[in-house]
């Protein structure tokens, strides 16, 4: 089989119930995505989910990910560390990946950055307890993505399903109490990215300018340009769920692409 599902997550902590609390009210239009998107992506019955991260560490040289038989992590950063996500590390898969992608420095007794955290808690509430691999994204691009996207996809020509999600946030300066300040290319680049996949035009996602990608000072384009590489662009049955920046930072759920099977569940 091959990569039969893809697609955006965002990853704010303060859209998990137990962190959130009160303040879920405010971000439950991205909430009430994250469930539907949640549910979409098990519609496709993956047999193995693959989280790009931008918060898992990266390594000067190469990516990082786990080989030990076990993921996991808490909340704990964000006063909730009874809220926890324990799963199998798809240790197979890992070993396959490396063999076309071989810079992989294990990251061991590391915990679950929220960047992989929050997609997988939703994806855990919805009913995932199956094998998991999450790895990160290199210290520079400079072409490795792309790279990084053909190894992930020629990992996945055994025989079973994977799920592929991007992690990632749009800009963090959409307010002058942003995390990182305001900046009105924020919206700008935000607006142009959202008009971009809504019209399930990835490479023009791809291709906004540099400048603008590095002055909303968002971390979403290098996950998503991992998968799109990995997809090679697929669009089959994409879907657009949600945005909205009620806190300065830019939330979008999408799926990029899966079986048209799940399209009951948009």
């Amino acid at each position: 089989m091959a990569i039969v599902w893809c697609g955006l997550a965002p990853h704010p902590p303060v859209i998990v119930d137990a962190v959130g609390k009160w303040r879920c009210e405010e971000v439950a239009p991205t909430i009430d995505s994250m469930r539907r998107w949640s549910a979409d992506c098990l519609a496709a019955t993956p047999d193995r989910i693959v989280v790009i991260s931008p918060h898992t560490p990266r390594p000067h040289n190469g990516i990082s990910s786990w080989f030990g038989s076990q993921i996991d992590g808490d909340f704990s950063r964000f006063s909730a560390a009874g809220c926890r996500v324990r799963l199998h590390n798809d240790v197979t898969w890992m070993k396959a990946f490396r063999g076309h992608y071989h810079d992989i420095t294990d990251l061991e007794m590391e915990p679950l950055d929220h960047g992989a955290l929050v997609p997988l808690h939703f994806l855990v509430e919805a009913g995932w307890n199956g094998p998991t691999a999450v790895i990160s994204l290199p210290w520079s691009a400079n072409g490795e993505l792309d790279r990084i996207g053909k190894a992930i996809a020629a990992a996945c020509t055994d025989d079973r399903r994977t799920a592929l999600v991007a992690s990632g946030d749009m800009s963090h300066c959409l307010k002058p109490d942003a995390p990182c300040g305001y900046s009105k290319h924020g919206q700008e680049f935000d607006d142009a990215f959202v008009a971009a996949i809504k019209d399930a035009d990835y490479r023009k996602a791809r291709d906004i300018h540099v400048n603008l990608q590095i002055e909303a000072k968002q971390d979403v384009l290098e996950s998503c340009m991992i998968a799109w590489a990995a997809t090679g662009y697929d669009a089959n049955n994409h879907h657009f769920y949600s945005y909205e920046g009620p806190f300065g930072v830019g939330y979008s759920v999408m799926r990029f692409s899966g079986p048209a099977t799940v399209e009951r569940m948009t």
